[in-house]
């Protein structure tokens, strides 16, 4: 269904996420003012390094780049 608009819309309407119930949700969280300037950096410092640890521990645990070739197998001894 096409809607026609016959007055202009609001200042903030990019701001507003109609998902079509009775209550609209913002689209900014409203948490940002909650939290404060360090406890965000400590959280994003801590969250990068999870990351970093565990692709440094990716690397340390590679097996095929220690040994870059097949193993040669015999028949028989």
């Amino acid at each position: 269904k096409h809607i026609v608009l016959d007055k202009p819309l609001p200042a903030d309407f990019d701001l507003i996420w109609d998902n079509g119930s009775a209550f609209q949700e913002p689209c900014i969280d409203r948490i940002a003012p909650t939290v404060g300037k360090y406890e965000a950096l400590g959280w994003l410092c801590g969250g990068l390094s999870f990351f970093a640890g565990l692709g440094l521990l990716a690397v340390w645990n590679d097996k095929a780049s220690k040994i870059p070739f097949t193993p040669k197998v015999y028949p028989y001894d």
